[in-house]
């Protein structure tokens, strides 16, 4: 088994990470503006990432810059002034065909709001 886990996007993989409540110790929606949403634990959510994609060296400076190529495709943005917050910029709605409330009590995860600065 396992095949085809190579073929996952890195959105993908955090919309996914994000959607399962037991993550929410590394990756959180923040529930502050549009899908936005905070890597917790930076170095954690890489780890997975690379477990993912079978690249044990993954870490985060090699994520980021994997979040940094979707600014330009407006996939994902990245909140300023906010350490580790971002945002999907694309039209979620389209993906998870609900709006964020709807879609945070559909996979039981709860937003934890962060203040500017942390």
């Amino acid at each position: 088994g396992g095949g085809g886990g190579g073929q996952v996007h890195l959105w993908q993989f955090l919309l996914e990470e994000l959607s399962n409540p037991a993550s929410d110790r590394h990756i959180c929606w923040t529930g502050q503006g549009q899908w936005e949403f905070k890597l917790k634990d930076p170095d954690e959510v890489a780890r997975r990432w690379g477990q993912r994609k079978n690249k044990p060296k993954m870490n985060y400076e090699k994520l980021s810059r994997g979040l940094r190529y979707y600014y330009d495709k407006r996939i994902i943005e990245k909140t300023t002034g906010k350490r580790y917050v971002y945002r999907f910029a694309m039209n979620m709605e389209d993906v998870v065909r609900c709006g964020p409330q709807e879609y945070f009590q559909h996979c039981g995860v709860q937003p934890q709001p962060v203040s500017d600065g942390e």
